[in-house]
């Protein structure tokens, strides 16, 4: 998802719990491009990436809140994953 951006819709995802969970992944990302993990500690950390919700936005009574397309958010973390499995293998 290169140059893109996530779309704010209502009902989304949690912007704040979203941009934590692709810190992470990013951080994880950077980590393995450096060498600075095992592959344990790889998998140990992409498990607790993997495992951590990412609620969907709050809202009034009536109306949803607004938050990250679910949709693009997917999107944008299958394509970390996909990174990562890629730097994995090399």
């Amino acid at each position: 998802m290169e140059n893109e951006v996530l779309r704010t819709v209502r009902g989304g995802y949690d912007k704040g719990a979203v941009i934590s969970k692709l810190d992470s992944y990013n951080t994880l990302l950077l980590m393995i491009e450096q060498g600075a993990l095992s592959d344990a500690a790889i998998n140990a950390e992409l498990a607790k990436i993997r495992a951590t919700p990412i609620p969907k936005a709050k809202g009034g009574l009536i109306l949803k809140g607004s938050g990250f397309s679910v949709e693009d958010t997917d999107k944008y973390i299958a394509d970390l994953e996909k990174k990562i499995s890629e730097k994995i293998m090399l």
